[in-house]
């Protein structure tokens, strides 16, 4: 199917976000974090990158913005959790830098595969 790019902190969150994707029958490349995920992303040429907003070292607002710079058409999407502050707000500035979809944490599998599979027709 497709090759995805999973960026998450979390290793708990990427690797279930991972084996959802597999699952549905998509490559998935993962990174750690934003400058990571920028640096595979050069390398991997995915074609759907799924990142988390709030990560250490590079946020994903500034990884959604830096993608974007690189390739205008490439399907994002955002997922955050929001930590003690929430997550609306992080996912509404995600959209304004480039995500085409937010999903917020904790979601369902079926979100997850349904949004991706959105993106995909894109």
């Amino acid at each position: 199917m497709a090759r995805i790019l999973v960026i998450d902190d979390d290793i708990a969150v990427r690797l279930t976000v991972q084996l959802a994707l597999e699952q549905a029958g998509h490559e998935v490349i993962c990174a750690s974090d934003g400058n990571e995920g920028l640096r595979v992303f050069a390398s991997a040429a995915p074609q759907l990158v799924v990142t988390d907003i709030i990560m250490r070292d590079q946020d994903g607002i500034e990884t959604i913005a830096q993608i974007r710079g690189r390739d205008a058409k490439i399907p994002i999407l955002a997922i955050s959790g929001g930590g003690r502050v929430g997550n609306a707000d992080f996912l509404k500035i995600a959209i304004k830098r480039g995500a085409n979809e937010v999903l917020s944490k904790p979601f369902e599998r079926e979100d997850l595969t349904a949004a991706v599979n959105r993106l995909l027709l894109v």
